[in-house]
């Protein structure tokens, strides 16, 4: 049986960690049926997002690739932890680190 998920479409704002350092990001994601699209800009450029959640029981697991304009792409995989944040690891090759979003109130998708 599959759990019921209450992912937020809309404005996701946060930062990724690199060399001690935290980078803001902000991207707009919409989540239906399993899946993650959406876009973004951070310090680099803008860049597009695109992957997958499950739900299982109370935890919700999520995997994206960040594809930055003409770029590389970096793997995201984190979990949801209340119900209006995402924490979790970036990868790149060998360099990873650690992200966090939280959904913005102020704007929804659709509205």
């Amino acid at each position: 049986m599959t759990a019921r998920v209450d992912l937020r479409s809309g404005l996701w704002s946060g930062h990724y960690e690199q060399g001690g350092r935290h980078f803001e990001q902000e991207m707009t994601l919409e989540f239906a049926d399993g899946l993650i699209r959406g876009d973004g800009r951070d310090g680099l450029g803008p860049f597009a997002i695109e992957g997958e959640y499950r739900a299982e029981e109370a935890l919700v697991r999520l995997g994206f690739i960040k594809t930055y304009d003409n770029a590389h792409s970096v793997l995201y995989l984190g979990q949801l932890a209340g119900s209006a944040t995402i924490q979790g690891e970036w990868q790149l090759g060998p360099s990873r680190g650690k992200f966090a979003l939280s959904w913005s109130p102020l704007w929804t998708h659709g509205t």
